[in-house]
């Protein structure tokens, strides 16, 4: 019998906390871990800093207060087509620290497989500001200002990107990469309050090569973000938001095709990325992982995102399925809708009309009790089942469980119990395997050790 995928995303900062062997020690021993998911390239606390939301029972008890970057050596000789080359995290605990370089040998002398891992996330929150040059790669929101996050059309942003892969690939041991599916189109950004990207000379540029009336387009997201605003503060048109929303998108069509167009530019560049993946060589897998937000919460990016599409780009799937904060995230997204695209409904109204679209309706406990109660754990195997069905059994699938990851606020709390009962259910379900997720940083041991029981019961250990 094959051993299943048992990996485990983490970041550099567990290294230096706690040295590598004793990191790997834990992993294998005590979780049978043989896949490592490293965050070799990252500004997010969430994927590669210390814990979030309160710090678990190892490594160091106090904020890292990540920067962020590059926390493996770049070669310079693979940066030639991109201006973008000083971007190594400028953090004073990772000096003197390659996280591929230290960890890769280490963890192959023990049968462990190594991954990179980038999670492209949605967040503007984020800022990459010590970078030199970075903001030539930012893009533009629907007002015309510099937006937080780079364009997905920008070419040095994309040769940048092809830059770092050669680089990863040519120097290191590598199985693979997963590659973090986490943003929203403009429409999206707008429908949460956010700034928006998609609007930069480049797609303004492919906006008139596709016949789209550019001043038209955003002239429509204009006056979606200003009606949404107005509800936000409290007005109600008589004829109702929906119908009046629907009203601006009946007047503007031209901004559902410029969110097509943010949609295949979005698309075309993890196609891109996979397919220099496997030039550097075809035995190298490309992971995908698919956003919760997108696989479970929001019934826009579900129809954005056709499923089948994954499996003519990646080996496997990694859907984001943390049923324990599940509850709570879910009740904060149909909150945030509530406030503005289904204004017209009641906070029980919009939470149940959103389960039932959704068909959640089976999984969830009613909005007030929510947060507290997490997804039942048949989700995972339900989410998972769909998925293998949705690629023809073409890409294997690696649930991730959340063993550590919080939401901010009130929500369950993951035990052992939660632990175990979501890696059955993603087995049930039809898994080739488990992500261990969000990082291993926010994980308690027990958790850890709840992995390698639940493991050893289905006879994997």
């Amino acid at each position: 019998m094959t051993t299943p995928f048992i990996g485990i995303q983490i970041g550099a900062i567990s290294f230096i906390d706690e040295g590598v062997e004793a990191v790997l020690d834990v992993l294998q021993e005590r979780a049978g871990i043989n896949a490592l998911l490293i965050s070799a390239l990252s500004w997010s606390r969430g994927n590669a800093g210390r814990a979030a939301y309160g710090f678990p029972d190892h490594g160091v008890q106090e904020p890292d207060n990540l920067r962020g970057g590059a926390f493996y050596q770049p070669n310079s000789v693979y940066y030639g087509a991109t201006d973008h080359k000083h971007f190594i995290a400028p953090d004073e605990l990772y000096a003197g620290f390659d996280t591929l370089a230290d960890v890769i040998p280490a963890a192959q002398k023990r049968g462990m497989k190594v991954y990179t891992y980038y999670c492209e996330t949605s967040s503007s929150a984020i800022r990459h500001i010590w970078q030199p040059g970075f903001h030539q790669m930012l893009d533009r929101d629907h007002w015309g200002k510099v937006a937080t996050r780079p364009s997905l059309l920008n070419p040095h942003y994309r040769a940048w990107w092809r830059s770092v892969i050669d680089d990863w690939f040519s120097n290191h041991d590598l199985t693979g990469m997963l590659w973090g599916i986490e943003r929203q189109s403009p429409l999206m950004d707008i429908f949460r309050a956010d700034s928006s990207t998609g609007f930069d000379e480049y797609f303004v540029a492919e906006g008139r090569a596709r016949g789209i009336n550019v001043p038209r387009a955003i002239e429509g997201y204009r006056q979606i973000d200003q009606f949404l605003a107005s509800v936000r503060q409290g007005e109600r048109p008589r004829e109702g938001v929906f119908v009046m929303l629907l009203r601006h998108l009946l007047h503007h069509p031209e901004v559902l095709m410029w969110e097509k167009m943010w949609l295949d530019a979005h698309q075309a560049l993890y196609h891109e990325i996979a397919g220099m993946i496997k030039f550097s060589d075809p035995k190298h897998e490309v992971g995908l992982g698919i956003w919760q937000v997108i696989n479970t919460y929001n019934p826009y990016l579900k129809a954005q995102y056709d499923q089948s599409d994954y499996a003519t780009v990646a080996d496997w799937l990694k859907p984001v399925l943390y049923h324990t904060p599940a509850g709570a995230r879910f009740a904060n997204f149909a909150e945030s809708w509530q406030k503005g695209v289904l204004a017209d409904a009641s906070p029980d109204g919009a939470y149940a009309a959103l389960a039932n679209i959704l068909q959640l309706d089976e999984f969830i406990a009613p909005r007030d009790a929510a947060p507290m109660a997490g997804f039942k754990p048949e989700y995972v195997k339900t989410w998972t089942q769909n998925l293998i069905a949705d690629t023809g059994g073409k890409c294997k699938v690696y649930p991730g469980i959340g063993v550590g990851v919080g939401d901010g606020g009130t929500s369950k709390p993951i035990t052992p119990d939660e632990v175990k009962q979501g890696i059955h259910a993603a087995f049930e379900g039809g898994a080739h395997g488990i992500l261990v997720s969000r990082n291993y940083s926010e994980a308690e041991l027990q958790n850890m050790d709840a992995v390698g029981d639940a493991l050893k019961e289905r006879g994997i250990l």
